[in-house]
């Protein structure tokens, strides 16, 4: 049954760690092509500028009812055009966010980064316990109360970042017969499992009360 518990643990422990990964590769390959950029006197002002102001952005077709393709793309296979939509794109436009909210939009990051670094501590804590077949007690339970909110202030970073572009691109952009979409800007994996941690959490925490309950009546 140990074993069992354990792989479902890595598991989780993987989802989390991927978390961590992909935020710290995205950061790092952002930072390194500001820096390359920046540092490349063969590119010219307004292609800095390009780069800079690069977003990606989701659509949807504005009349789902009628005809989605409402588009066409070039297949090389065939030699010929195909009706198609498009669902995401990367485009350069200049969204003007004000320095506050780029010092915010950073906050933000770094605060999710922070949250998920520390949730994945937790939880490894929460493993190495459970193996010591320490499992029942309340400093458990704690851990993932902790581990639930953390994990929920990751997803509401994340879904604030995101909300943040999409508030500031649809400003300055559109194309006609799509709107902008958050659909797949925000991931709710973080979401879930931090409230499944923080319903495991209550579930021990009954359990506790109630062995405490009878250990008194004894």
């Amino acid at each position: 049954m140990k074993r069992r518990l354990n792989i479902l643990c890595v598991i989780v422990l993987f989802v989390l760690g991927y978390s961590v990964l992909e935020t710290t590769y995205y950061v790092g390959m952002g930072i390194k092509a500001g820096i390359e950029k920046g540092f490349d006197s063969k590119i010219d002002v307004k292609e800095r500028e390009e780069m800079t102001n690069l977003q990606v952005v989701q659509l949807v077709p504005k009349d789902l009812g009628g005809a989605i393709l409402i588009d066409s793309v070039y297949n090389e296979k065939s030699g010929e055009y195909v009706p198609a939509a498009y669902g995401q794109m990367i485009v350069s436009v200049n969204t003007q966010p004000s320095v506050l909210s780029r010092i915010i939009s950073f906050l933000i990051l770094i605060a999710d980064y922070v949250a998920i670094v520390w949730a994945v501590v937790l939880f490894i804590r929460l493993i190495v316990s459970i193996n010591k077949s320490d499992i029942f007690n309340w400093k458990n339970v704690r851990r993932l109360r902790r581990l639930g909110v953390l994990l929920i202030i990751s997803f509401a970073c994340t879904f604030f970042t995101a909300f943040l572009s999409f508030y500031n691109v649809g400003k300055v952009f559109s194309v006609t017969g799509y709107s902008l979409s958050m659909a797949d800007m925000v991931h709710i994996t973080s979401l879930v499992l931090g409230l499944s941690a923080l319903i495991v959490a209550e579930v021990f925490a009954i359990g506790l009360r109630m062995k405490e309950e009878q250990d008194l009546t004894i």
